[in-house]
């Protein structure tokens, strides 16, 4: 198998409020491998994107620890995973050390920002987990 393609988001209503991810996994042609998500409780829109990512990382271990590019509408995630911003909330600090040890399971393994435009079906799946729980 060639590179996979990891699609993540996660969300917040109220942030910090009632939060949701989800991810998708594709390999290089396009083909969905494996998508979900869940609520994960009551936390920011940072927070659930740590979590989607780890989330998402953990799913792509199924699938090949080979190459992988995490694609992420979250500049700051994005910017954090690739150290180029500090980050200073400790609980983000945690998480960050967390999915920086999954990122050292694969042999390369790569950060893209994309525009939200490029992430809407990340968003609907978190999206869906959300509105699940606000019945």
């Amino acid at each position: 198998m060639k590179k996979l393609i990891v699609y993540i988001d996660g969300t917040s209503k109220g942030n910090p409020g009632k939060a949701s991810i989800g991810f998708i996994i594709q390999d290089n042609l396009g083909k969905i491998l494996k998508q979900g998500g869940a609520c994960i409780g009551t936390t920011t829109c940072n927070v659930a994107e740590y979590i989607a990512l780890i989330t998402g990382l953990i799913e792509a271990f199924n699938f090949s620890r080979e190459e992988v590019e995490v694609r992420s509408d979250s500049l700051l995630l994005v910017r954090q995973m690739q150290g180029r911003y500090k980050i200073k909330n400790e609980w983000l600090q945690k998480l960050n050390f967390i999915a920086g040890r999954l990122v050292a399971q694969y042999k390369k393994l790569t950060f893209v920002h994309i525009a939200r435009q490029e992430n809407k079906q990340a968003d609907k799946l978190a999206n869906s987990y959300i509105e699940d729980t606000l019945l």
